[in-house]
């Protein structure tokens, strides 16, 4: 049946189906337990999608006011001590948060859950815990359940050496997120929110998915500084020796982003050229960089394996292959 409704003059008309409300997201209050640079990063940008950062915690009274002031002057303010001795009215504010989100260090996860599972009433309300952690699973966040927490975790694939630069990369970023259901909708819903995506991944896998975002990245790190040593022996200062590197760098994450990494593969190893490695070997040797010599051996290895893939030099790569095991055998462990 039609619905009528009146114009300004009183001529009734012929009303069409009422717009359905768009699915908004729900608008969190946060506390934010440990704001070091993940902590205050998610802070911000959440802070900018409309959730309030009602609490944060950190282990001194100092960095505790630093953090509450970039989010703002309503923002309560703890440090580790006093979320022991909570007034009335904190612990009221406290136990107000919609959403609890733990980015401590890993080893403090689990006793920081267990302390505010102590200090949080039951709530009718669904409330939702969260740790930043990529080793661990929502298991960690057992007593804050018991408490009648939903828990989960949510870790961000992306590199947070700022956290002002870090809030505005989780908007780009990939959060791994895992947990109770009520947990994972949350953190799905947040991301979306941050303009990032999820994917999931089982349980018992974290510490190697972990383990596979410090390759990828840290361990980069590592490398890099390890290439910028080389350089240096040659002569180099450490500034031009990155400024001469960066750009190999990104010519080669550049290949990676359209290509599979036997496609991505070039140089040495793909050509399958063995007298060079052999010099290589030998100018690491002679430079006395044995960390350096672990890490062209092993990843060296890694190479010849890529490049068998398309490589029509077989010859060559099993001459490297045989080149590489000897110098793994010879090198002095670390």
């Amino acid at each position: 049946m039609e619905r009528k409704t009146k114009t300004s003059k009183g001529i009734s008309r012929a009303a069409g189906p009422r717009s359905p409300r768009p699915n908004l997201p729900k608008r969190h209050s946060v506390a934010i337990i440990g704001a070091g640079r993940l902590g205050t990063a998610l802070g911000l940008a959440l802070k900018a999608k409309g959730h309030e950062i009602k609490v944060v915690v950190t282990h001194r009274p100092a960095t505790a006011r630093r953090a509450a002031a970039v989010f703002g002057p309503r923002t309560l303010a703890l440090s580790a001590l006093q979320l022991s001795e909570l007034s009335a009215s904190q612990h009221d504010r406290l136990n107000r948060c919609s959403l609890i989100l733990i980015a401590t260090p890993d080893d403090t996860i689990q006793r920081t859950g267990k302390l505010l599972a102590a200090l949080l009433k039951r709530s009718p309300a669904r409330r939702i815990a969260l740790h930043t952690s990529g080793a661990l699973s929502s298991d960690a966040l057992d007593p804050l359940r018991s408490a009648g927490f939903a828990a989960g975790s949510l870790h961000p694939l992306v590199s947070i050496s700022d956290s002002r630069s870090g809030a505005e990369s989780l908007t780009r970023a990939f959060f791994s997120v895992e947990g109770d259901p009520a947990a994972v909708r949350t953190a799905k819903s947040l991301v979306r929110n941050l303009g990032g995506q999820t994917f999931t991944i089982d349980s018992g896998r974290k510490a190697l998915y972990h383990a596979a975002a410090v390759t990828a990245a840290p361990h980069m790190t590592a490398l890099f500084d390890i290439a910028l040593e080389m350089l240096g022996r040659c002569g180099l200062p450490a500034r031009r020796a990155r400024q001469v590197l960066l750009p190999l760098v990104e010519s080669t994450m550049a290949n990676l982003a359209t290509q599979d990494p036997a496609r991505a593969l070039t140089g040495t190893f793909k050509r399958g050229d063995v007298s060079t490695v052999r010099k290589h070997l030998a100018a690491l040797k002679s430079a006395n960089l044995p960390q350096a010599l672990v890490a062209y051996v092993l990843l060296g290895q890694r190479s010849v394996s890529l490049a068998r893939k398309g490589n029509a030099n077989r010859a060559g790569l099993e001459r490297i292959a045989r080149l590489l095991s000897e110098a793994a055998k010879s090198s002095p462990r670390q």
